[in-house]
């Protein structure tokens, strides 16, 4: 009898719809001889007929019945009459490429391999894509491995893409009794039997097909309605796994780092999905049942070992919490017990004290006597009265964004508005000016900042809470604490973006340039604002495209920080005090240079000065002196030739307005600092050595060359002419005013106020 060289071993359970185009797959297969072992496991549709015709078509075809008892027993008894040298299982709706076999079985003859594995994809009726889990954790890349130092081959723990040594496989079962997950323990017996006799191909062997939104789904994709069978099911393949840690792996260390990394991923990829689908059915017997197993068996790890699951950790502190709204009474007190285990066996480096200060006490007592209904006052009571909680580092935020946050927002509204920022360390820009007005016709609101960039616990704690209690919101920048965070009903969060008018694109209309974000960042960056405030109409579409905010919630109310602009009684007395300070300013006219920032956020912190600073001083410092105003991104210094010192002045930590308010002639490229000098209508040459790259990085609203107000220059010598010959239009820098600003009177931030923030009612 010819040597069979593959045994193929295929469960059948009513796939009348697909099991044809999977046969035709198996028997099309270029390795030869091969058998084909179809277990039909009671099926009562036409799966049955089927195969009975293709075995009358195809002798290497063997059909079998059983009582329907699933896939387990199924591929059990298939092993049981398999001849091949190599096994390989394949679901009875999937499909093999014609060579996938023959590719394994090459690579497992060539590298003398127990087991060979290739890539999967999955498909539709519409599309096909490569499983994520394999991809991002790198399952497939090609090479010899082995469980202990690839311990990413975890990701890929279903018995289908793979090619087994029969006498590897031949005596390790199916556990029967366990519908979902079974697999997990064969496969991950049948890697640990090959030790180091594992290989992958770099190649698609397998092709998976997905039916989520179907009603008869395969065996591998059954939907898991019931989350309570479900769960204890993982429980009891997670059991028989733990068992072969023991048997097969006899270095202490290495047998922990893998089950770490076994836990790790069964959370992520089984018991989330499981727990998840019982909170989301809202149905409270399951809810509670599924919360008993899951608390159950976490009150049952040991202290060390829960404490390096991490993702077991994201699912009790962030992912369950962003479902509290679902839970009904007993759902939240299932959750209250199970993060009281979670908190008793956290053990980390730092003991922080949470809501200590009196402000929350009494904030929380006001909050239990209001006897809310569905409210998180048991999560708070609870957390208020351990005065000391230990947290690890990495879940320290979401645990306040999750936890703090969301209690803080039942609290009652207060008449607050909440200045934020991480980019000043202090009330300044357009900040001081709205502050100032806002004593001025809002003085019955009380206003709070935050802008250290390093925050402690509490200081995260506060943030939120503010954030969670004001009626306004206010920031001038991207703010990574409010990125993906939901704002409760009733709170403004109110964008007053840094930059005026539209100049490089920024946000959603930067991503696919070279030095952009991606998509997903952006959404989660800006997601929480809802209004924003331009300088002009003509900006408005700008505005909505990069923070992908509707156009009606973008107001034309100015900039509160050009203001000072049109105060020249303060900028008359700015040049004094600057010629007081700095000498070499007296009877000079001075030029500022003020170019934006090069690269992205790794490459930001150094500027290449281009100007030659020696060559200007020798042809201008008679008249005129050099003011270097780098951008804040740019944190190392910059040489200055000694023939340039008396000629040059960096003051790039001197505020921006300051600076533009007592300079003559402005040198700059792509920064927006040209729509706030425009107001000042004095001229500006745009140094422009690096356009054609630029554009690659970063793209513009309008065409370069045709929107700047004012000659473009790409050498120092050319800007040395322009200076001496006064070769300026102020006509084009006006219009370019007028274009980007609607109103002239240095009224923007009570335009802002007036527009933005309602005056409380009087009661």
């Amino acid at each position: 009898m010819e040597m069979v060289k593959v045994s193929v071993i295929t469960p059948v359970y009513n796939v009348e719809e697909y099991l044809e185009e999977t046969l035709d797959s198996l028997v099309n297969q270029t390795l030869a001889p091969i058998e084909i072992i179809m277990i039909d496991d009671g099926s009562t549709d036409r799966s049955p007929d089927i195969i009975k015709e293709y075995s009358r078509r195809y002798p290497n075809i063997i059909s079998v019945k059983q009582e329907n008892s699933g896939p387990g027993a199924a591929r059990n008894n298939g092993l049981k009459i398999a001849r091949g040298e190599y096994i390989s299982f394949v679901d009875s709706d999937d499909i093999l490429p014609r060579d996938a076999l023959e590719s394994m079985y090459t690579a497992a003859l060539s590298k003398k391999s127990a087991i060979v594995l290739g890539a999967s994809l999955s498909f539709n009726k519409t599309e096909t894509w490569f499983i994520g889990s394999h991809y991002n954790n790198k399952v497939y890349e090609k090479g010899e491995k082995n469980l202990i130092a690839n311990q990413e081959l975890l990701y890929s723990l279903g018995p289908c893409n793979k090619l087994y040594r029969r006498d590897i496989v031949k005596d390790i079962t199916f556990p029967l009794g366990i519908k979902v997950t079974e697999d997990q323990p064969f496969v991950i017996e049948a890697y640990l039997r090959a030790g180091g006799d594992i290989y992958t191909i770099d190649k698609v062997i397998y092709n998976y097909r997905s039916r989520e939104n179907e009603d008869n789904l395969s065996l591998s994709q059954t939907v898991r309605v019931n989350s309570v069978s479900v769960l204890k099911d993982i429980m009891k393949s997670m059991s028989i796994s733990d068992s072969l840690w023991d048997k097969y792996i006899d270095n202490e260390v290495a047998r922990f780092q893998v089950k770490r990394y076994y836990y790790n991923r069964l959370v992520t990829a089984d018991i989330w999905p499981a727990l998840r689908n019982a909170v989301d059915s809202r149905n409270r017997d399951i809810t509670v049942q599924t919360f008993g197993i899951f608390n159950e068996w976490i009150r049952g790890l040991d202290k060390h070992f829960f404490n390096e699951i991490h993702s077991l950790h994201t699912v009790i502190f962030k992912n369950l919490v962003n479902r509290f709204d679902l839970l009904d009474s007993s759902g939240r007190k299932s959750y209250q017990e199970c993060l009281d285990i979670a908190l008793k066996k956290i053990s980390f480096k730092t003991e922080i004290r949470l809501l200590e200060s009196p402000a929350f006490e009494s904030t929380f007592k006001a909050a239990r006597k209001s006897g809310e209904k569905n409210s998180f006052l048991p999560i708070q009571m609870y957390v208020y009265k351990r005065k000391y909680i230990r947290f690890n580092s990495k879940v320290n935020t979401a645990v306040i964004r999750r936890i703090v946050f969301p209690l803080c927002k039942l609290l009652p509204l207060q008449d607050k508005i909440t200045f934020a920022s991480s980019k000043v360390a202090s009330l300044q820009d357009s900040f001081e000016c709205l502050y100032d007005e806002i004593e001025k016709s809002r003085p019955d609101y009380k206003v709070v900042g935050h802008f250290k960039k390093e925050r402690s616990f509490k200081d995260y704690v506060k943030l939120y809470y503010d954030i969670a209690t004001s009626k306004y919101v206010i920031v001038e920048d991207y703010y990574r604490p409010l990125y993906k965070l939901k704002a409760r009903k009733g709170t403004e969060v109110i964008q007053t973006w840094h930059a005026a008018g539209a100049f490089k694109k920024f946000g959603h209309s930067a991503v696919g340039y070279r030095e952009s974000n991606t998509k997903e960042f952006e959404n989660q960056a800006h997601g929480s604002y809802t209004k924003v405030a331009v300088t002009s109409k003509e900006i408005i579409p700008h505005y909505a495209e990069a923070f992908n905010i509707s156009e009606k919630n973008v107001y034309s109310v100015g900039l509160p920080r050009t203001d000072v602009f049109f105060d020249q009684e303060g900028i008359e007395y700015l040049r004094k005090k600057y010629e007081a300070v700095y000498p070499a300013m007296r009877n000079k006219k001075i030029i500022t240079y003020a170019p934006t920032f090069r690269g992205g956020p790794g490459k930001r912190s150094s500027f290449n000065i281009q100007l030659d600073l020696k060559k200007m001083a020798e042809e201008l410092s008679d008249e005129y002196v050099l003011i270097l105003k780098l951008h804040p991104s740019v944190t190392k210094g910059v040489n200055i030739p000694k023939e340039a010192k008396d000629f040059v002045l960096n003051l790039s930590k001197n505020d921006i307005n300051n600076v533009l308010s007592i300079t003559d002639i402005l040198i700059s490229d792509y920064s927006s600092v040209i729509f706030e000098y425009a107001l000042l209508e004095r001229p500006m040459i745009f140094y422009a050595y690096d356009l054609e790259e630029y554009l690659q990085d970063r793209g513009f609203y309008y065409e370069y060359k045709d929107f700047i107000p004012g000659p473009l220059a790409d050498k120092t010598e050319q800007v040395i002419s322009l200076i001496q010959q006064n070769a300026f239009d102020i006509q084009k820098v006006k219009a370019f005013k007028e274009r980007f600003f609607e109103v002239f009177d240095g009224q923007a931030s009570k335009r802002f106020v007036e527009t933005l923030i309602k005056p409380i009612k009087k009661s």
